[in-house]
């Protein structure tokens, strides 16, 4: 098998780096360019670099409608301080209050979409993975019965397509996977090699 450092990293702490340096490792070791294991690493490469940008994308988003709720209270502040007639206090407050609260709601949206975007990327995902899996234990186990190999996959991914279990923990999953797939197949391709 591979002696790598960022098959180390890969399978401990995963980066899209690691994977990045896994792919040039394997390439240098000869792996040919259509080896399902480097197939594996690109599609798990593709998913670390997309969850990081929608998370980042989200979290910021939701600093933004954080930011956006404070400066409400912000408006009221100086609205006290323009206005003493209460009458027309009142009136700015209402007015200012109302488009910053329509501001708060807008930025809310876009965490919104930013989940969407998540749950696109682990159900795209979900759909890969069931191939791979099912590609790979069909090599590795052919005399399993079609229906118990699609049993076993589908109790496995299941969560990845359940909304109910957090985004965060389904992404753990997915990290896992794709590192039994690849291990999968480094040890499929050491067996091949050896005979």
């Amino acid at each position: 098998m591979i002696r790598s450092q960022a098959l180390v990293e890969t399978l401990t702490a995963p980066t899209p780096g690691a994977l990045w340096r896994l792919r040039a490792d394997l390439l240098e070791q000869g792996a040919p360019s259509d080896a399902r294991a480097l197939a594996v690493v690109a599609e798990f490469h593709s998913f670390l670099d997309r969850f990081a940008t929608a998370t980042s994308s989200r979290d910021l988003s939701h600093l933004a409608s954080k930011l956006d709720i404070a400066a409400v209270g912000g408006v009221v502040v100086e609205q006290l301080f323009e206005f003493p007639d209460p009458k027309d206090l009142a009136m700015r407050v209402l007015t200012g209050g109302i488009s910053e609260g329509l501001m708060v709601l807008a930025s809310r949206q876009y965490v919104r979409a930013q989940k969407g975007e998540l749950e696109s990327l682990l159900r795209e995902t979900a759909w890969t993975l069931h191939d791979r899996l099912w590609s790979w234990a069909a090599s590795a186990n052919p005399d399993l019965d079609r229906s118990e190999r699609r049993q076993l996959i589908d109790q496995l991914t299941a969560p990845l397509r359940n909304r109910e279990v957090a985004i965060d923990a389904r992404a753990v999953l997915v990290g896992r996977i794709f590192q039994v797939l690849l291990l999968g197949h480094l040890h499929d391709a050491e067996a091949l090699d050896r005979a």
